[in-house]
């Protein structure tokens, strides 16, 4: 089933709910490469068995957290937005979206939502083509062993709404990078995956696209 909301410029945004899906990101880009979807739209699914999370590992979490993917075309995102820092963008505006509905989730570079000193969530990105794809994870009430809970009253769907209607006056990049860069002093704390490598963060010094200088060491965000 699916329903549909106001999208920017007035454009119809399509938003497909399912009662459980592998993947919604995957789904997404099966249906949008077979056009059988069009961007902009969403997917969300209240059970995901097979999610895509970051370095090839699943995403799994129990009915009632948050498994969305959004995909727009890439003409509607920010003009000074760089590339690789897609996935902080996104994940900063769902940092934001939770916010506005009550709790102080932080964001661990590039992608990781956290509550305190456990990740609660995370998104993904994908271009595809002329499109973006972003996957997005929370753990609403229910999390596996070493993660964080949310623990927001709030349906699934909500914050999916909330979160694309964020989406239909985009900040700049800038406007997130001014705010980000204060936050990203919480990530020094801890770790990051480059390839198979563990990199601390403690060094790290933040540059104006997103990237990472570590030592002499540039990290891009590959997620």
């Amino acid at each position: 089933m699916h329903s549909a909301i106001s999208g920017e410029k007035g454009s119809a945004l399509t938003i497909y709910s399912f009662e459980t899906l592998p993947s919604t990101q995957r789904w997404l880009i099966e249906k949008i490469a077979s056009s059988q979807v069009e961007p902009p739209c969403a997917v969300i699914a209240e059970l995901q068995t097979d999610g895509v999370g970051s370095r090839g590992n699943r995403w799994i979490g129990k009915r009632g957290n948050f498994f969305a993917s959004v995909a727009i075309p890439s003409s509607m995102l920010p003009a000074d937005l760089p590339l690789g820092a897609t996935s902080i963008y996104f994940a900063f505006l769902m940092k934001k979206t939770v916010e506005k509905a009550g709790s102080p989730v932080w964001l661990k570079w590039p992608n990781d939502l956290y509550l305190e000193d456990r990740k609660i969530g995370g998104c993904i990105t994908a271009k595809k083509g002329a499109d973006m794809i972003v996957g997005i994870g929370v753990n609403l009430v229910d999390a596996p062993r070493g993660f964080g809970v949310l623990g927001l009253k709030i349906a699934p769907m909500e914050l999916l709404e909330t979160f694309l209607e964020n989406l239909e006056n985009p900040p700049s990049w800038k406007q997130i990078f001014s705010n980000y860069r204060i936050e990203f002093e919480k990530s020094k704390n801890y770790s990051t995956h480059i390839g198979d490598e563990t990199v601390q963060l403690r060094d790290a010094v933040l540059q104006n696209d997103g990237s990472l200088m570590i030592g002499k060491r540039r990290v891009v965000s590959s997620r």
